[in-house]
């Protein structure tokens, strides 16, 4: 063991020794030029060892109760570097009890500071593997893990970075490829659209950009067969809009690396799509083959000493773990459905992560493909629990689902059910990713296994895309919704049952018939916040020059600062967002916008500024909005929003209209009789007691044309039976009953209206388990 200090490095005892250990002899001198492996000194130890059996009187000895002895043992100490000794610190009968004592100084010839493929870049001397990982053990070339480097060395490299990049006014920028700066699939069906003038998608796919890879064969488990030979894909690319632009931009401001999950054959074939004359990234590209981690991104990969320069755009947090210096920004889902072609091994991302599609239609096709994926979660999670009783609840909850779907559709959207056939096989059906269960078993340590196994996985997937064609499964889903909105349309513009014309009558608009559009802006709203990163790092910088301050910024302390006033003094309450079992302080969303400065509660507190929802008529918004008209009810598409641009916009565009609201009566009543623990959050366990106080009988007959008369003008049907997992069935059964509650009751028919309530919901409670 050694520390380097300067050209002298400090040599210890190895941990491992007996000790307490005693000098006898010392076979070196001060100023002796000595070789690896050259004796230093010679020692003593005691061990301890069984009483041999010849010197047992006992014939049959039990091994177990056989007595040990004290032996003494000699043992050697080699040196394990060439050099010169310019100071021992130990002497003959020194008694050393463990190993942080120094035995000596040496001035090595050459201290390996930088190895290639286990040889001294310096003086070209093998180096063992143990002492690589001691001397060089930090890999810093983006498209290499052979070159490795010292502590000491990378230190000189990252100083040398620095000096350069702030005498360029730079910062540097890491940059994720898939669904952050591209959009990629291999879906045939692409290449047919761009071929097709005719078709509706033409215009959205003809700049779609294409190249072929060869690549290893999927093979299946146990095949003997012979030699399958590679494979030859094609995948079809989208660029985000405006990246040309901005990388021209951030090249003023940047240097720029390519950071991805992908392999280092399709990362350089993005690069030449994306960076045709090498501009922008040059050689910078470190991709999965040499990031040494299948599931995790770390900074120290290529910035080992010094992240205080550091941006990263990324479309996920998790692989970061929501490291400080990352941006993350809304996925970039041009290719409806496909997600992120290099991710199948990876934790699918939760179906929330932007902003809804402006077009009817496509929104209401998106909503399909999110039900579809909740289904897939809620299976897998079933079937990772060992109860079968689970199991089958899970079952009657879903089958209960469908049935609910159906009544509040009325049958207006029958054809999209037949759909949800076609989308479910572009979902990964799977129970777990076999990268996942491989790093359960490996601790999490990478190996050829584990990469074999991705690369598999990976093959897998996207065959099946290429087999299944999803995107044109969801062409037709989409012709199918727009054929039936438009029969529902101008079925509402016929005479009314009282003979007046609809008012809707000459308002008709028809809508486009292409599955892809592309609106996104992202990366307009991204370039505008890493100016203002970068404006006010070097602000600081000239600041601390006036102030003869020696320190620099660090740009993780800007970017928490400038982040953290967009949702100051905001508190959230979700509803009909989370699906079934997320818990709040998982989910991307909260993590999201708590680093923008939010808070979140999970019920309904007089704290409450904001109810983030799709769907309007839930239980929560409608008591947030009684108990304070101030509360701003707003979709999702306001938080994207805020945190694309790092600033609070206003929520008129986003609010959503609450109708059916309590009394006021019924709101005093109500919170009266809630009692708020020390926290200020309302005790719901108690909510179910004080709502028999003063709900009705006769409401539930009547609220069932309400809430689905309220579920389909919210602009979502399905929003609040697919999405409103958080609200519970206690709060279902409160919207069928609180709208008849009236004065006049008189107390044989309340308490009558509290007997049948009670009944209900035991009935209800019952059905769930």
């Amino acid at each position: 063991m050694s520390n380097n200090d300067g050209d002298i490095t400090t040599a210890f005892l190895p941990k491992n020794l007996l000790y307490p250990i005693t000098v006898l002899k010392i076979h070196v001198k001060e100023e002796q030029t000595v070789q690896k492996h050259t004796t230093i000194l010679t020692y003593k130890y005691y061990d301890y060892e069984p009483i041999p059996i010849s010197e047992i009187d006992d014939e049959h000895p039990d091994e177990s109760e056989r007595q040990v002895k004290k032996v003494e043992n000699v043992g050697t100490y080699e040196s394990g570097f060439d050099g010169t000794i310019r100071k021992i610190y130990t002497k003959v009968g020194d008694e050393i009890t463990d190993n942080s004592k120094p035995i000596f100084d040496i001035i090595e010839s050459c201290s390996h500071p930088i190895q290639y493929g286990g040889l001294c870049a310096v003086c070209g001397k093998s180096i063992e593997e143990e002492e690589m990982n001691k001397r060089t053990p930090i890999s810093m070339a983006h498209g290499s893990t052979d070159l490795k480097v010292s502590s000491k060395e990378a230190e000189k490299i990252e100083r040398s970075s620095t000096d350069r990049l702030l005498n360029e006014k730079k910062l540097s920028l890491v940059v994720d490829l898939d669904q952050t700066v591209i959009h990629v699939t291999v879906d045939p069906t692409v290449d047919e659209w761009m071929s097709d003038p005719n078709n509706p998608n033409y215009n959205a796919v003809k700049d779609v950009k294409s190249f072929i890879l060869e690549e290893p064969p999927f093979i299946p488990f146990g095949y003997n067969g012979p030699p399958i030979p590679p494979t030859k894909r094609w995948y079809y690319v989208k660029l985000r809009p405006g990246l040309a632009e901005f990388l021209s931009k951030m090249n003023e401001r940047y240097e720029m690396h390519i950071y991805t999950m992908a392999t280092r054959q399709y990362a350089e074939e993005i690069a030449k799509i994306i960076d045709p004359d090498r501009i922008y990234f040059g050689d910078r590209i470190l991709s999965r083959d040499e990031s040494g981690s299948l599931t995790q991104k770390s900074l120290k990969r290529l910035f080992p000493v010094d992240t205080s320069m550091v941006v990263v755009i990324d479309d996920r947090g998790d692989v970061w773990n929501w490291s400080p210096n990352l941006i993350k920004v809304v996925p970039y889902d041009f290719f409806l459905g496909i997600g992120d072609i290099n991710s199948s091994f990876l934790p699918r991302q939760q179906s929330l992560l932007g902003p809804s599609k402006r077009r009817k239609s496509v929104n209401k096709l998106e909503e399909t493909i999110i039900n579809s994926e909740e289904k897939k979660t809620l299976h897998e999670q079933s079937l990772k629990s060992n109860s079968e009783e689970a199991i089958a609840e899970e079952d009657e909850d879903e089958d209960e689902d469908e049935d609910e779907k159906a009544d509040v559709e009325d049958n207006k959207h029958s054809s999209i059910t037949e759909e949800n056939n076609l989308i479910e096989p572009t979902i990964n059906e799977t129970s777990s990713s076999p990268v996942e269960r491989l790093i359960e078993l490996n601790n999490g340590e990478d190996n050829n296994t584990l990469l074999a196994v991705q690369e598999t996985e990976r093959t897998n997937t996207l065959e099946q895309q290429e087999h299944d064609r999803p995107l044109a499964k969801l062409q037709q889903n989409l012709e199918k919704i727009i054929e039936q909105e438009e029969v529902d349309i101008v079925t509402d513009k016929k005479l009314s049952n009282n003979g007046k014309k609809s008012d809707s009558e000459g308002k008709l608009e028809k809508e486009t018939h292409n599955l892809l559009y592309d609106d996104d802006r992202e990366l307009e709203y991204l370039g505008q916040a890493l100016v203002r990163i970068h404006n006010e790092y070097y602000f600081e910088i000239e600041q601390n020059e006036k102030e003869h301050k020696k320190s620099n910024p660090d740009v993780k302390d800007i970017m928490i600062e400038m982040k953290s006033i967009v949702f100051q003094n905001c508190v959230f309450l979700l509803s009909s967002v989370l699906p079934l079992g997320t818990k709040i302080q998982n989910a991307d969303i909260v993590i999201w916008a708590k680093s923008f400065g939010a808070r979140f509660v999970e019920n309904y507190t007089p704290e409450v500024t904001h109810v983030i929802c799709k769907n309007p008529g839930t239980f929560k918004v409608r008591l947030a909005k009684s108990v304070d008209a101030n509360v701003k009810v707003v979709n999702p598409d306001w938080v994207f929003a805020c945190m694309s641009l790092w600033d609070r916009i206003s929520e008129g565009p986003y609010t959503l209209e609450v109708e059916h609201l309590l009394s006021k009566s019924q709101v005093q009543e109500f919170m009266n009789s809630i009692k708020p623990s020390n926290s200020g959050v309302i005790d719901w366990g108690e909510i179910d007691d004080e709502m028999k106080e003063f709900m009705g009988s006769d409401y539930e007959d009547d609220e069932d044309d309400d809430d689905e008369e309220d579920n389909i003008e919210g602009g979502n049907a399905n929003g609040s039976l697919k999405h409103d997992r958080e609200d519970t069935d206690n709060e279902e059964e409160a919207n069928k009953k609180q709208k008849t509650v009236t004065k006049e009751d008189d107390a044989d028919s309340e308490s009558d209206s509290f007997d049948e309530f009670e009944r209900d919901l035991l009935d209800h409670l019952a059905d769930l388990e």
